[in-house]
């Protein structure tokens, strides 16, 4: 049972939701425009989004051995699981835990791929692999030479996004590209939010994230600024072709997001305050998301 547990912290599960809700968007834009979904292919992609998940945290918490040492602000959104810092497993059993699970997204994405009739399914599969092999190894690191934030909002922001709307229709025709300036400003202002706890380590460890290069005050102040361009992308969206639900109030619960972060807007590395300010950031990104999945579903 503790190996179990051991598993589970370093599976960081509440994670899953950073691919599971885009993957579901996908596929919910898809539905919108056919109001058709096919369940196993459903399955099939948020299984892939499950290894997905699974590999990019076992992958990134073996890059990152090093700096988890000395990273002594990290918060439960940050900093990775831990598990190798505490000596729990075994840095090469997590590697070895990673690469399984980029196997399992392979082979998954290769079944869905063939069920579907859509091969390119695999190659974004690969999109996905490589996006966190360059944002944390050799040659690339960009996790710790800069650009690692938009490394994750391409990935979370446009790779997922497409993978589960080509999974149901298996052409790009009808792609929803208005969704664009909605999901990249946003995913780059959380990619930012959960990079703050970490930067005295960051530092200390040569990590050029943009809270390390601009500072915690500005790059909260970009992130804020990205916020608000995608909520208003997100109204202009929902006005165009969601009409019926201007006086939904269900739309004004990203702004929750917004003002929950200025609670902790002069939060520190180590403090609660930078927490708060992480989760509220986490809640916009989420919120959003979840809104335009009930949209393309419910809301026809």
């Amino acid at each position: 049972m503790k190996h179990i547990l051991v598993w589970v912290k370093a599976s960081r599960l509440p994670s899953q939701s950073y691919i599971f809700l885009p993957l579901l968007l996908g596929q919910a834009a898809y539905y919108f425009n056919t109001h058709h979904i096919d369940l196993t292919t459903l399955f099939l992609v948020q299984t892939f989004g499950i290894f997905n998940q699974l590999y990019i945290i076992y992958a990134n918490d073996y890059a990152d051995r090093e700096t988890d040492l000395k990273n002594t602000t990290f918060t439960i959104f940050s900093g990775g699981s831990r598990i190798i810092a505490e000596g729990k497993l075994k840095p090469q059993t997590i590697k070895n835990a990673a690469i399984l699970m980029a196997i399992a997204c392979f082979i998954i994405s290769s079944i869905t791929a063939v069920y579907t009739k859509t091969p390119i399914l695999v190659a974004l599969n690969f999109l996905a692999l490589f996006l966190l092999y360059a944002y944390s190894y050799s040659p690339f690191i960009l996790s710790y030479r800069g650009g690692g934030e938009f490394l994750q909002m391409l990935g979370v922001g446009i790779i997922l996004p497409t993978y589960g709307y080509l999974a149901q229709t298996g052409s790009f025709a009808n792609f929803p590209t208005e969704l664009l300036p909605i999901l990249l400003p946003m995913n780059l202002a959380c990619a930012i939010a959960t990079s703050l706890p970490d930067t005295p380590s960051d530092t200390i460890s040569g990590k050029r994230t943009f809270a390390v290069l601009a500072g915690n005050s500005i790059a909260k102040t970009v992130l804020l600024i990205l916020e608000l361009v995608a909520y208003f992308f997100f109204i202009h969206y929902q006005q165009i072709y969601f009409p019926n639900s201007e006086t939904n109030p269900y739309l004004y619960i990203p702004l929750l997001g917004i003002f929950g972060s200025l609670l902790g807007w002069k939060g520190k590395p180590g403090t609660v305050s930078i927490s708060l300010f992480v989760f509220f950031s986490i809640f916009f990104a989420l919120s959003i998301q979840i809104l335009l999945i009930l949209f393309f579903f419910y809301f026809q």
